[in-house]
């Protein structure tokens, strides 16, 4: 069960870290959406770049591509949880097309495009929202039900292998070493190997 407890653990802090993604674009929407002239498009492409690729990866790569598997081959009757999550998924997917869409408008500096994507960020936020309170009250608690130990394991293995590749792409992601502290090491072993 240990390995179920780190799988359930990772997903759980990747969750909260994609709602604080979600609560901090949404303070932002809603405090320009008074005010459309002041969009800047640039600060929320950018921003919604941060939040999909962040939101999007976790669901497709943990949660699609492993967890929803496992469940749906342990128990028949999630046939329902898993078609609502897959319909939120496309759901979200065509609203994020329309985000899209919206800001290349907005970038024109439109007032009604300026109200309109902030409109249309709001409900893509509100369906990824959603997702993951699926995700959290329905399917988790679900998964921890039906799924064998051998499952669990595998599953674990999986997302190690996803942040061992994570880390060998993305250097902000590697392990920081601390070079002073490594050549003491090594001095403290050199000077060992010279006593013996």
């Amino acid at each position: 069960m240990l390995t179920a407890t780190y799988v359930l653990l990772t997903l759980s802090i990747e969750q909260k870290k994609e709602r604080h993604f979600i609560s901090r674009l949404l303070q932002h929407v809603q405090s320009i959406a008074r005010r459309p002239q002041e969009i800047d498009p640039v600060f929320i492409e950018s921003q919604l770049k941060e939040l999909t690729s962040f939101a999007e990866a976790r669901h497709q790569r943990k949660v699609e591509a492993c967890l929803m598997p496992a469940v749906r081959a342990a128990d028949s009757n999630c046939t329902a949880l898993l078609n609502d999550l897959e319909a939120l998924s496309r759901l979200g997917s065509a609203m994020l097309n329309a985000v899209h869409k919206c800001l290349r408008r907005a970038m024109r500096r439109s007032a009604s495009q300026g109200k309109f994507l902030c409109r249309t960020i709001d409900l893509y936020c509100q369906n990824l929202l959603k997702r993951l309170d699926k995700e959290e009250q329905e399917l988790l608690p679900l998964a921890q039900k039906v799924i064998s130990s051998d499952e669990w394991f595998e599953i674990g293995s999986q997302f190690l292998a996803q942040e061992e590749g994570d880390a060998a792409t993305r250097p902000e992601l590697r392990p920081r070493r601390n070079v002073g502290t490594m050549n003491y090491h090594a001095r403290a072993m050199g000077a060992g190997a010279a006593r013996a």
